[in-house]
């Protein structure tokens, strides 16, 4: 027998649909502000950290926020000003020794006549109104290169202002960031966002002045090595070695310039010193330098930290990779609470952790 089956859809689950369309819509729409926001929490987060420290020696929230924001603007044109003519120096330096190994190719008559041909070959098939045509068409393409250019750099320095602006105004205000993340949660769900969030912030935060301290170390000791093997542009390969320390398996991929740099101005016995202090320092610091820094730290695996920035850069670029980690790490945790059957519905409010 044929039996008929019918599937009725309430209105009510029409309408639902209907505001999850248009709810995904919007957020897509919005979502450079929504990526500037989030980029604000993490930088608000960062400077929680610190209000912290400052409030241990007696200091108020609305002196020591500004006081972060103005030494950490401070370092950075600092760091800009002193560390920069070093490395367009360096950089200099490293593209002149470069292109003493590249092939060159004289400039002789030969080669000039050849344009001169060329030119009389342009002028003998084309007429002088299909020239200057060309030539406005080119200068119509430069100028609309040169605005495009200059209107992404202001809209980047646009952006940086918006975010400095808003991560000061959620870190002026006492638990600015909870207050935030309880507007944009629903009720019964908002204690566990917080929480949630509070313990993706400590974590972070442990890794990453771990990672920064072995960045610094790293770094000093390559300066000083190959300052002392004799090593030419040394501190721009500390400089990279050190950044180099956030990402997993980092001082691997510093190894390669050095040892470049080395062969190419040293030879090859300098090439083989540099690849011996770089498989010693990766051996301290895994074996020696790690475990010290982790004991006082918390450990995110590599393979996340490497995966993250990857995608974030993918996705938003400068921004994407800024909040790479702090994304990863909230669905590590929370992924962690589904597994652990920690996430239950909250009916209540309850009072945030302190």
């Amino acid at each position: 027998m044929n039996e008929s089956r019918s599937i009725r859809i309430s209105t009510d689950t029409i309408i639902r649909a209907i505001l999850l369309i248009f709810l995904a819509v919007i957020l897509y729409s919005l979502r450079d502000t929504l990526l500037l926001v989030i980029v604000s929490i993490v930088i608000a987060s960062f400077v929680e950290a610190g209000v912290r420290m400052f409030k241990g020696w007696g200091v108020s929230r609305s002196l020591s926020v500004p006081i972060i924001f103005l030494v950490v603007i401070s370092a950075l044109l600092a760091l800009f000003f002193a560390f920069v003519p070093v490395v367009v120096r360096e950089l200099s330096g490293v593209l002149t020794l470069i292109l003493q190994y590249l092939p060159s190719a004289p400039v002789n008559s030969q080669s000039v006549g050849g344009v001169t041909q060329f030119i009389n070959n342009i002028s003998h098939h084309y007429s002088l109104t299909e020239i200057l045509s060309s030539v406005k068409t080119s200068s119509t393409a430069l100028t609309q290169g040169a605005t495009s250019i200059i209107g992404s750099t202001f809209g980047s320095l646009i952006d940086i202002a918006l975010v400095c602006v808003m991560s000061f105004y959620l870190s002026i205000q006492e638990r600015g960031i909870d207050n935030f993340l309880r507007i944009l949660t629903p009720v019964k769900h908002e204690h566990y966002v917080v929480n949630l969030w509070n313990r993706t912030q400590h974590k972070i935060g442990l890794w990453f002045k771990g990672q920064l301290l072995l960045g610094l170390i790293m770094g000093a000791i390559t300066i000083v090595v190959l300052t002392l093997l004799g090593v030419q542009y040394s501190f721009l390969v500390g400089l990279v070695t050190g950044i180099a320390e956030l990402i997993p398996f980092g001082i691997i991929f510093a190894a390669i310039p050095a040892i470049l740099f080395a062969v190419i101005d040293g030879g090859v016995i300098l090439g083989v010193k540099v690849l011996i202090f770089y498989i010693v320092a990766h051996e301290l610091e895994g074996y020696v330098l790690s475990p010290v820094v982790a004991h006082r730290t918390v450990g995110i695996p590599p393979l996340v930290v490497l995966l993250s920035f990857l995608i974030g850069i993918s996705i938003a670029g400068f921004w994407g990779a800024l909040i790479a980690i702090p994304v990863a790490v909230f669905a590590l945790e929370y992924i962690g609470d589904v597994e652990k059957q920690k996430l239950v519905p909250i009916t209540v409010n309850h009072p945030d952790n302190k």
